[in-house]
């Protein structure tokens, strides 16, 4: 079977679950590729306009949250399709590749997939499914259920399969599915805590992993506070540092010089420290959140984005994270989930009991199985 993964390139939560996808299906031994779906219509200064979009957007996530939520809407998805039906190019582009390459299926990781792709594959190849994935999790935009071509959504949580009902999306439309882990996460047995801090040469104490986020920009006031209060922590901070975010580094050093910072940058082997860390901390994409879950580590989500404010529900749910921006409630927390026993007991039964389930290939094998079922079902015109 051959399966056509979509993303947009708006750093990597919509990628990093196409290329995981992808390569299950390869490693099940199906054929598979991936690819932007800007790349696919050859329309690369739509693809660097939506780049500097989300970096803008990481910058000013609260200007973020108020234009998203003003611009998520039906009838902007519906506009998004009445717009490319005036560029006949970049339609044409997506028929000559899906001709060359007959794929059994097509998903995609990011709701443009519904207004954009999914009426050209209807119109051009009835027989080929169209499918959604939901990346934020808890979430599904608005303006992605404008489309009436989409086969299904796949989400991985109950907050995001009711919130796609409350969207308007039936229920043969609606499927649940494992999250699509990296292929190096999935296929790596995961180290004890211990042995993971003497991997990566630390010390064997309470650690905090701190995300910077795709862009790297962060700041020093919580790990100031830790300095100050003399916590017996140490601190982790993951992601290459924007230029003004290592100057501030660079200075707490001088001013706290014994303070346990380590700075690894980029990493490749993030599977080994997040077993080595206690806690997570930072601008949280859905697969670090996730990612962080599956390792039954706590999360505190310091800013926010739109499409992940529904994590909030999961949180009141589930207590296996928190959102907070104050940085003196940060170091309470962090300090309260370090020192409090019986805290941390809790968290570990909530983290137990989470109903998310994990899993590329299981998610593949889902995948065929509905595409086998939704081709019969077009052919016995159901």
């Amino acid at each position: 079977m051959k399966g056509l993964f979509l993303y947009i390139t708006a750093g990597k939560g919509h990628q990093t679950p196409a290329e995981a996808l992808r390569d299950a299906m390869i490693s099940l031994g199906h054929q598979a590729v991936s690819m932007d779906m800007f790349d696919l219509m050859q329309a690369p200064r739509i693809k660097q306009q939506i780049e500097r979009n989300w970096r803008m957007m990481l910058r000013h996530p609260t200007q973020e949250r108020l234009g998203d939520s003003l611009a998520d809407t039906k009838f902007s998805g519906k506009l998004i399709t009445t717009t490319l039906g005036l560029v006949p190019k970049m339609r044409d582009r997506v028929i000559a590749y899906v001709r060359e390459y007959q794929p059994d299926f097509i998903l995609g990781t990011h709701f443009l997939i519904g207004p954009m792709i999914a009426p050209i594959i209807r119109k051009f190849f009835p027989a080929i499914p169209v499918y959604a994935y939901a990346p934020d999790i808890f979430y599904y935009p608005i303006a992605g259920s404008a489309s009436k071509y989409l086969d299904r959504v796949f989400v991985t949580s109950t907050i995001g399969r009711d919130w796609c009902y409350h969207l308007g999306f039936s229920g043969a439309q609606v499927s649940l599915c494992p999250f699509p882990l990296k292929k190096v996460i999935e296929e790596t047995k995961p180290l004890p805590t211990k042995v993971a801090r003497e991997k990566l040469g630390l010390k064997d104490r309470f650690t905090i992993l701190f995300n910077l986020g795709g862009e790297g920009i962060g700041n020093t006031r919580l790990v100031r506070v830790l300095a100050k209060r003399n916590f017996s922590f140490q601190v982790v901070i993951l992601g290459t540092m924007s230029k003004d975010t290592a100057k501030r580094y660079a200075k707490f050093r001088q001013v706290y010089p014994s303070f346990p910072l380590y700075t690894p940058g980029f990493v490749t082997n993030m599977q080994d420290w997040l077993c080595a860390c206690d806690i997570q901390i930072g601008k949280a994409g859905a697969n670090a959140q996730m990612e962080a879950m599956y390792y039954h580590k706590p999360f505190i989500i310091t800013e926010m984005l739109y499409p992940a404010e529904k994590t909030a529900d999961f949180f009141a749910q589930h207590e296996v994270g928190w959102i907070e921006n104050n940085v003196r409630k940060q170091a309470d927390l962090l300090e309260r989930y370090a020192t409090d026993t019986a805290f941390r007991r809790h968290v570990a039964k909530e983290m137990r009991n989470v109903p998310i389930v994990y899993g590329s290939k299981q998610f593949v094998r889902q995948i065929i199985g509905d595409t086998i079922k939704d081709a019969g079902d077009r052919q016995t015109g159901h």
